[in-house]
């Protein structure tokens, strides 16, 4: 009984931590449809494209690429055969679910309502609308969940997990900007997006799978 208390009591904390960053997206969201940081963007943007050297551009370009969603749905294709080679069918579950989700929301539902366009010109070929961003919000979400499973069978190491995700995403990130493909709100937006989604993948964890209750 205390055990089930303890994690009733816990998933009370994620819905009201999901609440909370619903409304940060909201109040976000607001602010950039009012124009308000269009100035903050156009900066940042053109003090990132003062330092602009070939070197680096290639540097973005590959790393740009790492966040396709081609990539992507590689290592998710990767990550489920392991993961059922493994048999560990319900965090496969999990993993389908979510990235597919996460992929509905962003490109069929949030981009064509906010319609957001790109900046111009890009140093690359991209379409498609920019708010929130695809590439931030679901190699977020993708590599966060990985992280979360490889900490709870190595503890010692999830830190470093987190961390090597983390930064692997804001290269992707500095990428998306350095080549003019996302203005920093997108990124931002992609953030708060990625983090809902992970949240939504350790709750449906825990619902499914009670080893993951108390992590």
């Amino acid at each position: 009984m205390k055990l089930k208390k303890y994690s009733l009591s816990k998933f009370y904390k994620t819905f009201i931590i999901f609440l909370i960053t619903i409304t940060i997206f909201i109040s976000l969201t607001k602010i950039v449809i009012s124009g308000r940081l269009n100035t903050t963007d156009l900066t940042l943007v053109e003090w990132i494209h003062f330092y602009q050297h070939p070197i680096l551009t290639r540097i973005a370009k590959i790393f740009y690429f790492l966040g396709e969603s081609e990539v992507a749905a590689l290592v998710v294709i990767l990550g489920l055969g392991f993961l059922c080679w493994k048999f560990y069918w319900k965090e496969a579950q999990v993993l389908a679910i979510s990235t597919m989700g996460i992929l509905l929301v962003i490109d069929k539902i949030l981009k064509p309502w906010f319609g957001r366009i790109r900046p111009i010109p890009g140093l690359i070929d991209v379409h498609g609308k920019s708010y929130p961003s695809g590439h931030i919000s679901g190699n977020l979400m993708l590599y966060l969940y990985f992280s979360y499973l490889m900490g709870f069978y190595f503890p010692k190491w999830k830190t470093f997990f987190y961390t090597i995700s983390i930064l692997f995403v804001t290269t992707i990130g500095w990428s998306s900007i350095y080549l003019n493909i996302h203005w920093y709100t997108d990124l931002l937006a992609g953030i708060v997006v990625a983090f809902m989604g992970f949240l939504f993948c350790i709750t449906l964890l825990k619902f499914i799978n009670n080893k993951y209750l108390d992590f």
